[in-house]
């Protein structure tokens, strides 16, 4: 009897784990999410981006988060983030409190010495898509702005880092940040 509650339990956790994948994508039925991401993330412009934050794409800057330790292993981390630009757009990886770690439109400040002393780009906590997808338990936001800056409009989707690799890291009290690809229009 206690073999099969062990075994049913063992199943159900496989099962639980392996629905957290599908979240690095789209978010699951009864997940809650941010008013309207469910809707905004399977439509354009955000179903594009989101289609470029595959669940391969987000388990590799998942690995290369965790080993972050020291020059080399943030270049590794830098040289995968550049590789999911390469056909157009922005992405920046954050801590889970909005520490900017590597941001594609800063350049020569993706350094390991410049993540350390937090001057990438200024904390990002307070952005839109960044703040719902830590907060929310589908780990997903989406955000259109306008940037008084370069008078340009930006769409965003942003994915915290963590979905479908452990059980802990799938928490969303428990992630190592978050990735948000973006484009101008």
């Amino acid at each position: 009897m206690k073999i099969a509650k062990v075994s049913s339990l063992l199943v159900l956790s496989a099962l639980a784990l392996s629905s957290f994948n599908a979240l690095a994508v789209t978010a699951a039925p009864g997940v809650s999410c941010a008013p309207l991401v469910k809707t905004k993330i399977a439509i354009a412009p955000y179903a594009a981006l989101n289609t470029r934050l595959s669940n391969a794409v987000m388990t590799q800057l998942y690995a290369l988060m965790k080993l972050v330790k020291d020059a080399a292993t943030y270049n590794s981390l830098a040289a995968y983030a550049k590789l999911q630009v390469a056909a157009g757009g922005r992405i920046v990886i954050t801590t889970p409190d909005g520490i900017v770690v590597y941001d594609s439109s800063k350049g020569t400040a993706n350094t390991y010495a410049n993540f350390v002393a937090k001057t990438i780009n200024e904390n990002h906590n307070s952005r839109i898509a960044i703040l719902n997808a830590q907060l929310y338990e589908c780990g997903l936001g989406v955000e259109t702005k306008y940037s008084s800056t370069d008078k340009t409009t930006e769409d965003y989707v942003a994915a915290r880092l963590g979905l479908g690799t452990t059980a802990a890291a799938a928490s969303y009290l428990h992630s190592l940040g978050t990735v948000r690809l973006s484009v101008k229009h």
